[in-house]
């Protein structure tokens, strides 16, 4: 039964890497709360029925102030000055706070196409609305995160070293231009997101007496999906890792097989858990290597 769980992961690994067209599913989620239908756009049907609009009474004049007052209220929900991951105790407030950004932008977007070419960027959007999907409204993913507050706060320092070089990369690039796949933007913001993501793996794989080895798993897991919603582009294509500035950010073999073998002969977890070891392993490197 092991080796048909590996199969079958090993086969939905190789068809991400070769055949993903990023069109990423939403998880399975709960029924929302009142405070997450407060933050969904307010739907209704125009005059003609032929299509949907959001009825928000935007002033569609000033932009830059509208952006602004998104940022502000979000902050009332999560405000915090670090950028290392929230803990567990915090992580709905966090998702709340990136519900109502995209709603914002969102909300913008579609009042006010008609009558300013200042617009949010359509795949910042999607990016955060892989967030929600991959982090806020996956239930299995949040129960496990419920355990990693050690985890969190003993490599918060480390994690926010290498988000802090991400952001600024890929802010960078995206202050540039605002066509993000052009080749040159997309080689260098792909180069961050798999430079930030072996930087987090090599934090978190390091330091087993406070992140122990599952729990480091899915805390790479949260980290590759912020890499993400932060670079939501098809890294598979068309890249060159190995001309990469500083050299090719991907995981050697060694490290991977390492981290593969890491449990292979530990006999203090239940085959269960070993299975889900397995299984989150193999999320771990289709996610490096994404």
């Amino acid at each position: 039964m092991l080796i048909l769980y590996l199969v079958t992961i090993l086969f939905d690994c190789l068809h991400a890497v070769y055949f993903d067209d990023y069109d990423h599913q939403p998880k399975a989620r709960g029924a929302p709360s009142t405070d997450d239908i407060e933050f969904e756009p307010v739907m209704t049907l125009t005059k003609d029925k032929e299509k949907l609009i959001s009825m928000k009474n935007i002033n569609c004049d000033n932009f830059a102030e509208y952006a602004h007052n998104c940022t502000t209220e979000a902050a009332m929900s999560y405000n915090s000055v670090k950028k290392s991951p929230p803990m567990p105790g915090q992580v709905y407030d966090w998702c709340k706070a990136i519900r109502h950004l995209t709603n914002c932008a969102i909300d913008w977007n579609s009042d006010c196409k008609d009558v300013t070419e200042s617009h949010f960027n359509e795949e910042s959007i999607r990016g955060h609305m892989h967030v929600v999907n991959n982090i806020c409204n996956d239930e299995q993913f949040l129960s496990r995160y419920d355990e990693l507050p050690n985890c969190i706060e003993g490599s918060a320092d480390a994690w926010e070293k290498c988000y802090a070089f991400f952001k600024s990369t890929v802010d960078e690039q995206k202050n540039t231009t605002h066509e993000w796949t052009h080749f040159e933007t997309h080689f260098h913001m792909c180069c961050a997101r798999a430079k930030f993501r072996r930087c987090t793996a090599d934090a978190l794989f390091d330091i087993p007496k406070t992140c122990p080895y599952e729990q480091a798993v899915t805390l790479q897991q949260f980290s590759a999906i912020v890499s993400e919603g932060d670079v939501f582009q098809n890294c598979d294509i068309n890249m060159m890792y190995e001309n990469c500035p500083g050299g090719d950010p991907r995981p050697t073999g060694k490290s991977l097989s390492k981290l593969m073998n890491k449990h292979s002969h530990s006999t203090s977890l239940s085959s269960e858990s070993k299975v889900n070891v397995i299984l989150f392993t193999f999320y771990f490197v289709c996610g490096l290597i994404k």
